[in-house]
């Protein structure tokens, strides 16, 4: 890529480049391969109690250390912002500096308004001819937006992706020390709004957006969030720099939709004797919500609600352990302690009252200061690691706005209670936390280390039909959150109308697979494809991402497959789901092409329900249709050697069960994670098969594809097959 420059005024012109600011004679616009790909530039103010205010753009070509900046004010010269651009190799970064001055220090201040005290708008997005954005549409979840029309754009989007004829852009707003930015239409164009959430501010200071561009948009929010992420201003770490929680990588149960708050000691033995006498492997259980001692939505002590748990939580936990084989147990509880925080007038209240704050509504939650709200974390887990806890889901994470708006400038408020609770986390839990109904962007941008973030609004069972909103919130908003963190795609019922689907769509999530089956509600032909026998899970490499062919559409208003793609050790895996919201077949196609990096490649496409391979080359497409509540896989192997292996094709992503691949001549040894129907491709016929040492019969496939089958048996360890190719 070619070197970046910016043009501010007549003193900053530089070499040609990709990215190019153009700011002269009072004109805007940042161009990206000689194109515009953001054009005019406006800022309004709004003062508490006070109307908004268009602001004069005064000055060109400032400049400091982090970019050039374009100076805007009032008629008086009272209210100045600086719109700074910092125009690097792989995008652009926007900062915005904003002053009020008062004329006394001891008269009534004029301040910023607590939300949108700065608006920097847009005019347009030039050659825009479609638009995926993902807008908070509830104080916990974000979903996608596709209508291309500026003007329409919800508000609080945290994300935007467009296209144009030529390429991709992508804003990513920021939330910072203190303010949050989110994106918003305006009239005309586009509204960066920035918002503290607490009044009285004179002063605002912050990086509020990243501008990216490429022909290919599937990296552009991870190049985002690494821009940001270099400015030293941010938390958050990109995903791709954080382990996935070893702890969740086994099959897991959770009790929330099997028993909702009637959650017990009773209830809990009686699922997992019902799950173990199935013979299913489950490695993991989450006790959800109705486990806790409350009162009025307020948690009165760290123990278990003793009338369910007569015991304690310890005694369920260790039965757990040692009657089940599960290895791990965590408990859920709010970022706030339980919905309400803490009860004022419970026995807890006295022992934890000084890392307690108490909020302008009443509720006393953790402390939003990182080495205050600590104690009370660090109580509560060391309490429930002495139980044999080992992990926490912690729910209601975007209350922190709720709770401290006023108080407390958002970014600063999200900051301390997601640093306090994280410290806690790694010291008694080895940083294992599912976040959950946490997707606002103070929460997105503020959490120091944790890997794992819920994806979506919740699994709802006993909506007809629920997959399609669930898997499209999921499918893409994976596209800016799977920057972030790895996706928590949440729990399914196995026994279900929708259940095949829902097994499917977590195989591509790359995140954990966990159910939530009612007593005598579990079908293990939905739960086997995506396990093996020792309880390890079937997951990609990656989060899954919607298809480029339908990234900026919406398949649920046109009857097109929702596609979404991800890899497993170096295979490319398709799923395709039927969601439109019509009677009408989703038709479209499957290629090399759905899979970014395998383009040029000549493929083996291996469709697991149908057990059917094709070979498809660069530029051939494989036509596909779905009827209503359909649902297909694919996996897409890349044909670099005479003999690929496809994998356990009783597994939904069969190279996921590849260890390892050795070519030694006319020989080939392949590592299999466990026993079971082995396929590979080769282009010359094998001479005789082995698994562990053992001569292995072998069937060729029907049709011209070069596929061969073997059965591995059913050994639960690890099988170690060779292939003898014919001279």
């Amino acid at each position: 890529m070619r070197k970046k420059t910016s043009t501010c005024g007549d003193n900053l012109d530089k070499e040609d480049i990709m990215f190019r600011l153009n700011a002269s004679n009072g004109s805007f616009s940042i161009q990206y391969d000689g194109h515009a790909a953001v054009e005019g530039l406006d800022v309004f103010v709004r003062l508490r109690d006070e109307d908004e205010i268009r602001l004069i753009r005064t000055e060109e070509g400032a400049r400091n250390g982090d970019g050039d900046a374009l100076r805007f004010a009032d008629e008086e010269g009272n209210i100045r912002v600086d719109v700074r651009f910092d125009v690097r190799e792989q995008g652009v970064l926007m900062y915005v500096d904003g002053t009020v001055d008062n004329a006394s220090p001891f008269g009534r201040q004029r301040t910023f308004a607590p939300t949108d005290g700065i608006v920097v708008r847009f005019a347009a997005l030039p050659g825009l001819t479609g638009l995926m954005a993902n807008y908070q549409h509830k104080d916990w979840w974000t979903r996608p937006y596709f209508r291309p029309d500026l003007r329409t754009l919800p508000g609080k989007t945290l994300s935007l992706l467009w296209r144009t004829e030529r390429t991709y852009g992508h804003l990513l707003p920021v939330t910072g020390e203190r303010l949050r930015a989110d994106l918003e239409g305006g009239e005309p164009g586009l509204n960066v709004r920035l918002s503290a959430y607490q009044g009285g501010f004179g002063r605002y200071e912050t990086l509020a957006l990243v501008l990216t561009a490429d022909e290919s948009p599937f990296e552009l929010p991870e190049r985002g969030l690494r821009l940001a992420g270099e400015t030293g201003r941010v938390t958050v770490r990109p995903r791709a720099d954080k382990a996935y929680p070893a702890m969740l990588d086994g099959l897991g149960w959770c009790s929330w939709d099997a028993f909702y708050h009637d959650v017990s000691a009773e209830g809990l033995d009686a699922k997992l004797a019902e799950l173990h006498g199935m013979g299913l492997p489950i490695r993991w259980v989450m006790i959800d919500d109705g486990w806790s001692d409350v009162k009025d939505r307020k948690l009165r002590s760290f123990d278990a609600e003793p009338s369910k748990f007569p015991n304690g939580l310890g005694a369920s936990v260790r039965s757990l352990k040692e009657r089940y084989g599960v290895r791990h147990v965590g408990v859920w509880h709010t970022i706030a302690g339980y919905w309400g925080g803490i009860d004022p007038t419970g026995e807890l209240f006295a022992q934890v009252r000084g890392s307690l704050h108490e909020a302008n509504g009443g509720a006393w939650i953790p402390a939003p200061d990182a080495a205050v709200g600590f104690g009370f974390w660090n109580a509560w887990h060391d309490y429930l690691r002495r139980q044999g806890v080992d992990f926490v889901k912690v729910d209601s994470q975007s209350a922190v706005l709720n709770f401290l708006r006023d108080q407390k400038a958002i970014g600063a408020a999200a900051k301390a209670m997601h640093t306090s609770l994280e410290a806690s986390v790694a010291l008694r839990f080895d940083g294992c936390v599912i976040n959950c109904m946490g997707m606002a962007g103070e929460n997105v941008w503020n959490r120091p280390a944790s890997s794992l973030s819920r994806n979506s609004d919740d699994f709802v069972p006993n909506e007809p039909h629920g997959f399609r909103e669930h898997a499209l919130q999921n499918a893409y908003n994976s596209f800016y959150h799977g920057a972030f963190y790895w996706g928590d795609w949440d729990m399914y019922w196995t026994d279900h109308h929708e259940g095949r689907s829902n097994m499917v769509l977590r195989a591509v999530s790359g995140g954990p697979v966990y159910v939530s089956d009612k007593m005598g509600g579990t079908d293990p032909s939905n739960l086997w494809p995506i396990v093996y026998r020792d309880g390890s899970i079937v997951r990609c490499d990656e989060p899954g991402r919607p298809g480029a062919d339908c990234l900026t559409v919406d398949p649920s208003a046109e009857p097109i497959p929702l596609k979404v793609w991800s890899r497993s050790n170096g295979t490319g895996v398709l799923a395709l789901f039927h969601v439109y919201d019509g009677d009408q077949a989703a038709e479209g196609t499957v290629s090399a092409a759905d899979i970014p990096g395998l383009e040029t490649e000549t493929v083996l496409v291996w469709n697991y329900f149908a057990g059917e391979a094709t070979k498809l080359a660069p530029g051939e497409r494989l036509p596909v249709q779905l009827e209503p509540k359909g649902t297909a896989l694919y996996s897409l192997v890349p044909l670099r050697h005479e003999l690929e292996p496809i994998g356990l094709i009783g597994k939904l992503v069969p190279a996921h069960g590849v260890e390892r691949i050795r070519r030694e001549a006319d020989r080939v040894f392949v590592r299999l994670k466990e026993g079971g129907l082995f396929a590979f491709v080769s282009e010359r016929e094998p001479a005789r098969a082995l698994s562990n040492g053992r001569p292995v019969g072998m069937t060729a496939d029907s049709g011209r594809a070069g596929v061969y089958t073997m059965d591995c048996g059913d050994a639960e360890g690890p099988v170690d097959v060779e292939i003898v190719l014919r001279a």
